[in-house]
């Protein structure tokens, strides 16, 4: 091979070791004939003591060494074009750390020279095993063993970032950076285990080694030499792999030519990325939002300490109280101190719950074809459960806004049978809390432990209340009195305190007679029935709301005499959204909120305001969302749930539900146009849109303020329909299949048929969701139905009834059935495909797809010849079209076109082909398609003469991972299995 530029190899160590670790991989590399004349080895060497006995020095923290990383680099390897990075346990951390502040500085460019980053061993999830180090050393305080504990969150930041501005990066710029990154681990590893090494990273594997032995090869034959070698051949190539760096085109590009079906005037949409929704990391609980001022009272001080002290026999505890009384800020204080003492958490907001579920069981680390077949089946509940018992960590897990008690229940049970989301841990080192208005104790089970929050005392209150005012309110007692007028609510006392800061801090003379605390009272005094003070203790949930009602009333008044009006009518759109986080930068920048009659001359600058205005009287909560890349969708903002149900009464929204119903639904619709749901490259919005698209839709369809303009009924449906996309698109197929079945169900109430193009729309994806649930024989009487009366009503070859014909064909094709049936099938698809051509375009990615069911089609009647056709024509297509290899369908197409060589008896060329898509994939090697992929190769190599042993060698190994991952019954496992016994039986010896 010729190389032109010299590659450099820095090898970084890990904690309490140093640049010895290396010796055996130096001496390797610079004896290996191929990579001596052109690979330098550098030992980057940082201090790393167990323990500092001069009180005069101090250990550096992980940031100080990443510093010094950069600066190595920079002096160092000043003129170096090629750097290969491979690093050993917490070396991993140090360079992700170092790689996320260039980032972060906007400095992404310098690191460009960066070839290639190798991790073995890396701590990805934090190491357990230093829990057990610390507890025996309780004086030790080393700063870089901090970082090793489960879900350090300064870890968790940079492995976010690098993640979504490195592994996925897209492109070369000061934000992100492209980079070769894999991670290995141990099998024999107790430091660190394998699935804690491997992370929340998608390339990578297991190799055959203990935590100090995976970096100290004993030849060249070994697994950890083998990748490192190839990382070097790799960055000394003249160009990336296409896999890595190839971005997907997201419409028509400058840099390249227009693809064919471009040039003919029909965009051809890109196929979804290589990517799944599982490697997202799971978002830390909005700890930004201590910020807002210290935790007050004694009780709940009491209660946070000693809900993870063991003192409580149970292990399942709900904050119950009312709304506004502070319970998500006494759970996120017990989250902090479970941080902070090496607990892993998981906090989850009610409106994200399958989503958020889902990212945990990969969180915990449950290999992607086990996650999807779960989601698949029904078996979600059963397999995190699994997952927590099974935890050797300590963790806490929070449900936060539990309202509605059942939604944590089974499907076909009540929460306190504890077979649902909420159980009691099977895990003495697990804790579960829970948030919620409701209080009584049959709701939850006798294994829970309810703990009133009571409103504050006068004392906690009036604190608050100076604090937060910086003191500009009044006396002690002013704030005393306010505080036993507001009921002691902390969100009551926000509010108002914000008020009265907002009023002081003005530059404009309001007129108003609010300026301090008793003048706030009296003015509250006046809008009230009856006074909180009269209430005592046993304030009620209606004289609650109603207090959080009036406060609010009286911020609006004021932002209305500040000259922000509009400030009002915002925050009663926002309130007709979901409680989840709001993105407001991707809703409110749209054209939607300037077509509204609701914002007559609404500019940006006035919108910039009305937010200002809200979030200085304490209204909404506005912050950060922490990893997240996408700067629109990192700021969001939060209403409070008392806020959001009161608003959502206001007799206003109530008279004009078609204006303000309809804009939030054209806010979201606008924030999603020309976002593909089905594309993994804007999972990241629809996430965030999601909560807040299906409670709208819910509201105008299934509410009881239905608004008698249609077109906004009718705008709701499109709305549901994309987001019925996305949920089959992630594998949320229950939460999918209830959303729809309800609309679908009940669409007469609110005035349409069952057969208007509308809700066909929303049954189609209803027979969509039977059919990836693998319900084939519904799914086919459901899509049958579809298909007749969308023929009738659109045409046999509209779009849509091009769409629900396929579905259709492959409801019928993936059943058992006859060669007759499967004739029929094949009609049916030539048809189709001929329609898509004309239609939509020959090299459109939708005709591409039923062209590769036309190809399975014909694999099933044994015309082997004729699928190859197919297969290789589809692949020729997607080249011209620049989609990367690793493209999930495209590798499917590739598994069909072996299968084809195959059936021909063309075993070497069949193996040729699925090795070469074994390399291409970027998914897991647990996920669903990695696993078809080894199981094809398995078939393709047992004929090959001389190549048996090595084939039964891969069914073996294929068949352990399988046991590992699936239930024994996954069909992939029962064939694999069963083909392991017929060769068992059928060898010599």
């Amino acid at each position: 091979m010729a190389v032109r530029t010299r590659v450099h190899l820095v090898l970084v160590h890990g904690l309490f070791s140093s640049a010895k670790v290396w010796k055996a991989f130096h001496a390797l590399i610079t004896t290996d004939s191929e990579l001596s004349d052109w690979v330098s080895v550098h030992c980057f060497e940082y201090d790393s003591p167990l323990v500092r006995l001069r009180p005069d020095r101090r250990v550096a923290e992980t940031d100080d060494v990443a510093d010094q990383l950069g600066t190595f680099l920079e002096t160092e390897l000043a003129g170096a074009e090629r750097i290969v990075l491979v690093t050993h346990s917490q070396g991993g951390l140090i360079v992700q750390r170092f790689l996320a502040r260039k980032l972060w500085n906007g400095e992404g460019s310098e690191l460009a020279r960066i070839k290639h980053f190798t991790m073995f061993a890396c701590p990805n999830t934090g190491s357990g095993f230093f829990l057990t180090v610390r507890k025996a050393l309780k004086l030790w305080r080393n700063p870089q063993e901090q970082q090793l504990r489960p879900f350090d969150r300064a870890v968790t930041e940079a492995q976010r970032t690098v993640l979504s501005a490195v592994v996925h990066a897209r492109a070369y710029s000061d934000q992100e950076c492209p980079i070769p990154v894999r991670a290995y681990g141990g099998s024999a590893d107790d430091i660190v285990p394998p699935v804690v090494a491997r992370g929340v990273f998608p390339k990578g594997g297991v190799v055959t080694a203990d935590h100090f032995s995976i970096v100290q090869p004993a030849d060249r034959a070994a697994a950890s030499y083998m990748a490192v070698r190839g990382a070097l051949l790799e960055a000394a190539r003249d160009a990336p792999p296409e896999e890595e760096f190839t971005p997907l085109p997201l419409g028509p590009a400058p840099a390249r030519p227009l693809s064919p079906a471009e040039a003919s005037g029909r965009p051809s949409l890109p196929p979804p990325a290589a990517g799944e929704l599982d490697l997202a990391p799971f978002p830390p609980p909005p700890y930004g939002q201590l910020d807002e001022g210290q935790f007050k009272g004694q009780d709940r001080q009491s209660l946070a300490g000693s809900l993870l002290s063991g003192r409580f026999t149970q292990q399942v505890h709900v904050l119950a109280g009312l709304g506004g009384s502070g319970k998500s800020r006494l759970a996120l204080e017990v989250a902090d101190r479970a941080q902070r003492a090496g607990h892993r958490v998981w906090w989850v907001s009610m409106p994200e719950l399958n989503l958020r579920m889902r990212m945990m069981a990969h969180d915990l680390g449950a290999p992607s074809i086990a996650v999807e077949r779960a989601w698949l089946l029904g078996n979600s509940m059963n397999l995190v459960w699994k997952l927590l018992n099974d935890c050797p960590d300590p963790w806490l897990l929070i449900f936060d806004n539990a309202d509605d008690p059942a939604r944590l229940g089974p499907r076909d049970g009540l929460v306190s049978d504890g077979t649902g989301w909420l159980r009691k841990p099977q895990n003495a080192r697990g804790t579960v809390l829970v948030t919620s208005r409701v209080r009584r104790q049959q709701t939850w089970g006798d294994w829970s432990a309810v703990h009133q929050v009571l409103p504050l005392h006068e004392d906690d209150g009036a604190s608050l209340l100076l604090e937060r005012t910086g003191g500009r309110g009044g006396t002690n007692e002013d704030a005393r009195r306010l505080s036993r007028e507001l009921g002691g609510l902390p969100l009551a006392l926000r509010h108002a305190a914000d008020a009265i800061k907002a009023v002081n801090e003005s530059h404009v003379s309001l007129d108003s007679d609010i300026r301090d605390f008793e003048s706030f009272r009296r003015t509250f005094a006046a809008r009230v029935e009856t006074s909180a003070d009269q209430a005592g203790p046993d304030l009620s949930e209606l004289l609650g709301r109603e207090i959080v009602e009036k406060v609010c009333g009286i911020a609006l008044d004021l932002l209305r005499r500040r000259e922000l009006a509009g400030s009002a009518t915002l925050l009663k759109v926002l309130a007709c959204l979901s409680i989840a986080p709001i993105p407001y930068r991707c809703l409110l920048s749209g054209p939607a909120l300037g077509q509204s009659p609701l914002f007559p001359g609404a500019t940006p600058a006035r919108t910039r305001a009305d937010l200002t205005g809200l979030e200085d009287f304490g209204l909404v909560d506005a912050y950060q969302r922490e990893g997240v890349a996408e700067r629109d969708l990192a700021h969001v903002l939060t209403l409070h749930p008392v806020v959001h149900g009161v608003l959502r009464e206001d007799e206003e929204v109530r008279d004009r539900s078609a204006d303000y119903y309809g804009l939030a639904v054209r806010m979201v619709l606008s924030a999603s146009h020309q976002r593909n749901p089905d594309h993994p490259t804007n999972w990241p919005l629809w996430s965030a849109l999601a909560p807040h698209a299906m409670e709208v839709s819910r509201a105008c369809l299934l509410g009881e303020l239905k608004p008698s303009d249609r077109t906004v009924r009718t705008a709701a449906l499109e709305l549901a329909r994309l987001t019925a996309r996305y949920l089959i698109a992630v594998g949320l197929l229950t939460p999918a299949y209830d959303f729809v079945h309800a609309l679908t169900e009940n669409c007469a109430s609110f005035g349409f048929d069952r057969d208007d193009r509308e809700i066909l729309g929303l049954r189609h994806e209803q027979g969509r969701i039977l059919l990836e649930g693998e319900q084939l024989t519904r799914a086919e009487e459901e899509l049958r139905l579809v298909v007749e009366a969308r023929t009738r009503i659109l045409g046999e070859n509209d779009a849509d009834t091009l769409a629900s014909r396929h579905k259709l064909a492959r409801a019928i094709n993936e059943q058992e059935g006859d060669r007759e049936k499967n004739e029929q099938v094949e009609l049916m698809l030539r048809s189709i495909v001929e329609a898509e051509e004309n239609v939509r375009g020959p090299e459109y990615y939708d005709t591409l797809v039923v062209r590769h069911t036309l190809a399975r089609a014909l694999l099933a009647l044994d015309r082997y010849t004729e699928a190859e056709e197919e297969a290789r024509q589809i692949l020729d297509i997607s080249r011209r079209n620049h989609w990367p290899p690793s493209t999930p369908e495209i590798l499917r197409v590739r598994e069909t076109l072996a299968h084809a060589l195959l059936g021909q008896a063309r075993h070497r060329e069949a193996e040729q082909m699925i090795r070469e898509a074994l390399h291409d994939a970027s998914q897991p090697p647990d996920s669903n398609l990695v696993m078809r992929l080894r199981w094809t190769h398995v078939l393709v190599l047992l004929p090959i003469l001389g190549r048996t042993p090595e084939a039964v060698n891969k069914l073996r190994a294929l068949v352990r991972d399988l046991d590992r991952v699936v239930a024994s019954e996954h069909p992939l496992s029962v064939q694999a299995r069963a083909a392991l016994e017929t060769v068992g039986r059928e060898m010599p010896g």
